[in-house]
């Protein structure tokens, strides 16, 4: 095995499917938030295995949408890491061969969550979590597997709101170096022109703003009360950086969808 690569942590996804020992227990989480798992469905829901247990608000408000939409879905009680952590000391390094041997690991482990849900009956994969997205979607290109903006698309009609909102799509300069697939950023603008009256200020996004220059650029470029992601790295960012004389509510696109949707029921 390539030094670079912490065998335990491999172990630990192995055992638990986390790289955490101090990570939630999914069904327990699942169950106090009314999350469905293990069940038959068309959709299996991947949250990354960070995510579940950080915002199961979140993903709640994505299954709402997906119920609205007649989405047939599932979470999967055990869900195994893509790895993704595993492979940041071959990038620092310009490892290939690291590289190369994170990639074959992230395989093994994605395809145990692609066979769980084929036993389920699931046709497609939702990717909640960003950096899983191009691991999963180059480990498995003939697989059907989805950014979840995608998901909301399909199932919303058309929706009113007379509102401004700041949107920041991300970068994604670290996830093109886990694997070379591009994000999908147009379906999240698919869902923004499904919405009328809705007015757009778009944060461009030169450097990560995980480095103090894009963090800044990110802050500074605010101009609405709403700013909303789709990146749960960005939106953790935004949300623990940003000034609070801003008084900017910060959302993920679950949280801003489901709104206008509560909003159009309540009309």
């Amino acid at each position: 095995m390539n030094p670079l690569i912490d065998a335990k942590t491999i172990e630990l996804i192995c055992l638990t499917g986390n790289t955490s020992e101090t990570l939630p227990d999914r069904r327990e989480v699942m169950d106090a938030n009314n999350l469905p798992y293990d069940r038959k469905a068309d959709n299996v829901i991947v949250t990354g295995c960070q995510i579940l247990g950080a915002i199961p608000n979140v993903l709640e408000k994505l299954t709402r949408i997906m119920d609205r939409g007649g989405m047939s879905y599932t979470f999967l009680s055990k869900e195994y890491c893509c790895g993704n952590n595993l492979y940041r000391p071959s990038i620092k390094a310009r490892d290939n061969d690291g590289l190369v041997e994170c990639r074959s690991l992230s395989k093994e482990f994605v395809g145990l969550n692609i066979a769980k849900a084929k036993e389920l009956g699931a046709q497609r994969l939702i990717i909640f979590c960003s950096p899983c997205y191009p691991i999963y979607k180059h480990a498995f290109p003939d697989e059907d597997i989805v950014f979840y903006p995608q998901v909301i698309n399909e199932s919303i009609t058309k929706l009113e709101a007379k509102a401004e909102i700041d949107y920041y799509a991300g970068c994604y300069k670290l996830h093109k170096k886990f694997a070379p697939v591009p994000m999908d950023i147009k379906s999240t603008d698919s869902v923004f022109n499904n919405i009328n009256g809705l007015s757009v200020n778009r944060i461009s996004a030169p450097e990560c703003c995980y480095k103090p220059n894009g963090l800044n650029h990110m802050i500074n470029n605010v101009e609405t009360d709403y700013m909303v992601h789709i990146c749960t790295g960005c939106y953790f960012q935004a949300l623990l950086n940003m000034p609070s004389e801003k008084k900017v509510n910060i959302q993920l696109l679950p949280e801003f969808i489901d709104m206008l949707q509560v909003k159009s029921e309540e009309r």
